[in-house]
């Protein structure tokens, strides 16, 4: 009879513990969001005008200007050659004429001694001079040139303004020009081992690889409507060699070097016309946007959780219309923002079996400051912060924790500077 209290007990106790447990879940949520401008613009400022120029252009169209005269040169002695090539072909004829006149007063007994004897073999041969040609003139070698206004609509955007003339900030971005290593093929020994005849046996084993460096400067300026010069930079990421490097393998690769080199000039000049746009947008756009994040709710059999999955549902809902449905967004997440608060209020993080324990606390917590954040208020980030800072965090919580508050710390300069 006691034996079978206790394990009724046991039971009892063990479903309890089930019913208290919480399954505290979370979902990445992505959206995008208006950032705004760390220097911003005088109010009047609209829109803006973009231009690319290249400071190699020049360079080039010298090199082509140098080409052409080559060309026309090697032409124009073509043509000379070619008037004179029939006089020529008559010379040679007639002198071909006059040496076999002369060969042929040669007794044979001569003829034999210079042959069998000397060694010379004096018959005359008719030599024809080959007809005339142009002359070959290699291509120069150039740096690519690019259709500018192509790549300006691509890459060079301001958020928040009209694309332009008017009373337009100017965006201009120089290009120095597509710089690279040769690609060499180099080789590497490693220590590997191997299984055979029932031992591991070790080995050396020599694998192979290609690479090259490269890099792409540029350089960029804006200029306000009224001339004044806010910006003028030439980033030093831009003007560091970066590296390609193949997987090693343990044949020689066999790579198209000019095919490579030609795939990662595009690609660095993509890269850093998007770097440059990002820099230029930070500063003065009101950007668009992309933020992944995580979004919390506790996962549970019963209702007792029902108030934190409806706000968790509303506040993703809200996120991903942030921008296309501002108003509606605002309604949805500040609905989350006020649940999130209501059940903090009953936080107890010392109790475990507490509806609002420490870990439903934690993730209430990171929903308040990501919904605090979108909404673009400080509201009660601060108190926030202070609840967490109360909390035996682990590391992966430390760190989230910490990045919210360089968020919030760049979004109050940004706000400061905005009014």
């Amino acid at each position: 009879m006691n034996k079978t209290i206790y394990i009724l007990l046991f039971l009892l106790s063990a479903g309890c513990m089930s019913l208290t447990a919480q399954n505290i879940k979370d979902e990445t949520v992505e959206y995008t969001y208006i950032k705004l401008p760390s220097v911003p613009l005088d109010r009047s400022v609209k829109n803006y005008q973009s231009s690319i120029t290249a400071t190699y252009e020049a360079e080039n169209d010298k090199k082509k200007a140098e080409y052409e005269a080559k060309k026309k040169v090697a032409e124009e002695d073509y043509k000379k050659e070619k008037v004179a090539y029939p006089k020529k072909v008559k010379a040679a004829e007639e002198q071909y004429d006059r040496d076999m006149e002369e060969w042929k007063k040669k007794s044979l007994g001569q003829k034999i001694v210079e042959k069998e004897m000397l060694g010379e073999h004096n018959k005359p041969v008719k030599v024809i001079p080959p007809e005339p040609r142009v002359a070959y003139v290699p291509d120069p070698e150039l740096k690519t040139g690019y259709d500018y206004p192509v790549l300006c609509n691509t890459y060079l955007h301001l958020d928040g303004f009209e694309n332009k003339e008017g009373d337009d900030v100017k965006i201009q971005v120089t290009l120095y020009g597509y710089d690279y290593t040769q690609p060499r093929q180099m080789s590497v020994q490693k220590d590997n081992t191997r299984y055979a005849n029932g031992k591991t046996q070790a080995y050396k084993a020599t694998y192979y690889y290609t690479e090259f460096s490269y890099r792409h400067p540029m350089a960029v300026k804006v200029i306000t409507p009224d001339g004044k010069e806010i910006l003028n930079l030439t980033p030093q990421e831009l003007n560091t060699y970066k590296i390609y490097k193949t997987a090693e393998s343990e044949t020689p690769p066999q790579i198209n070097q000019q095919m490579l080199i030609k795939t990662y000039e595009e690609k660095i000049l993509q890269d850093n016309l998007t770097y440059i746009n990002n820099l230029v947008n930070d500063k003065f756009a009101y950007q668009r946007t992309k933020r992944s994040t995580k979004l919390y709710y506790v996962k549970s059999k019963d209702d007792t959780y029902k108030d934190l999955l409806i706000a968790f549902n509303e506040a993703t809902a809200g996120l991903k219309i942030l921008i296309d449905d501002a108003a509606n967004a605002k309604t949805k997440l500040q609905s989350a923002i006020q649940s999130w608060n209501t059940a903090l209020q009953e936080s107890d993080p010392k109790n475990k079996k507490a509806r609002i324990d420490k870990d439903v606390t934690i993730a209430v917590c990171f929903n308040l400051l990501e919904g605090y954040f979108a909404l673009g208020t400080m509201g009660n980030v601060d108190q926030v912060i202070s609840t967490l800072n109360g909390l035996d965090l682990s590391s992966t919580e430390r760190k989230k924790k910490e990045d919210y508050e360089a968020l919030f710390n760049d979004f109050k300069k940004r706000v400061q500077t905005n009014k």
